[in-house]
C-alpha cells in the first residue's frame, strides 16, 4: 500500500510514533499512572499509611520512600505534562529523537514510507552510527532500542501500516485502545535504555 503523510488526519498524528510505537495507548499520553500515583499518595497520606503499615508487615521507611518517589513523579508530569505524541513532539525524548527528525525530514508520519526502512533486517533502519553521545543521535541506534523495548511490536505495527493503510490502522489502534490495550503490555522487562 502506497502510504503518505497527507493520508493522515492532523488530529491523528500523535496517536503513531515515527517508530511504530503506539502513542495513543502509551502512559505518557493516557496519564493513566500519573492519576494512579495522585489517588494512591492521598489514600496513602490520608490513612497515614507509614504508621498502620506496620499491621500489614510494612516498613515504614518503605512506605515513606515510595510516597517520595511517587510524589517526585506527580512533580516531574506536571511539569511536562500530558505527552501530545512522538510525532507531535513535546518534552522529553521525542524533542531529540533522530528517527523524528528523518521522518519529517523526509515528509513521513512513519519509517513504514520509507525505502530504506526493511522490517525483516536486524536493523530495519539500516543508519546504525557506531559513535554516538546518546541513542537518541543515531536513527538506527535508536530504532533498535525501541524493537528490544517494544519487543518488535512497533515493527508489527509498521507492518501492518504497509498492509492496510494509515486511516485504517488508527482506526484498528483506537478499538484496541477502547478495549483495554495499553503500550505498557508489551513493553520488555529487561533493561534496554539504563544500560
Amino acid at each position: 500500500m502506497d502510504l503518505k503523510l497527507l493520508d493522515v488526519k492532523p488530529a491523528d498524528l500523535g496517536k503513531l510514533a515515527p517508530c511504530g510505537i503506539i502513542c495513543l495507548g502509551c502512559d505518557q499520553q493516557t496519564d493513566e499512572s500519573f492519576e494512579a500515583a495522585k489517588t494512591l499518595v492521598k489514600i496513602w497520606e490520608g490513612f497515614n499509611m507509614q504508621d498502620v503499615g506496620v499491621a500489614f508487615g510494612m516498613d515504614p521507611e518503605g512506605v515513606e520512600r515510595t510516597l517520595e518517589t511517587l510524589k517526585k513523579y506527580i512533580t516531574i508530569k506536571e511539569e511536562m505534562g500530558s505527552c501530545p505524541g512522538c510525532y507531535v513532539g513535546g518534552k522529553g525524548p521525542c524533542a531529540i529523537c533522530a528517527i523524528i527528525n528523518c521522518a519529517k525530514a523526509k515528509g513521513y508520519w512513519t519509517c513504514a514510507e520509507c525505502d530504506e526502512y526493511n522490517p525483516d533486517s536486524e536493523y530495519p533502519c539500516p543508519h546504525v552510527a557506531t559513535k554516538v553521545s546518546s541513542p537518541f543521535d543515531s536513527k538506527g541506534v535508536m530504532f533498535a532500542l525501541v524493537c528490544k523495548r517494544y519487543n518488535k511490536n512497533n515493527i508489527e505495527n509498521l507492518k501492518r501500516c504497509r498492509e492496510i493503510g494509515y486511516p485504517a490502522f488508527v482506526s484498528e489502534c483506537k478499538a484496541e485502545i477502547g478495549n483495554g490495550w495499553r503500550t505498557w503490555q508489551i513493553i520488555s522487562k529487561e533493561d534496554v535504555l539504563c544500560k
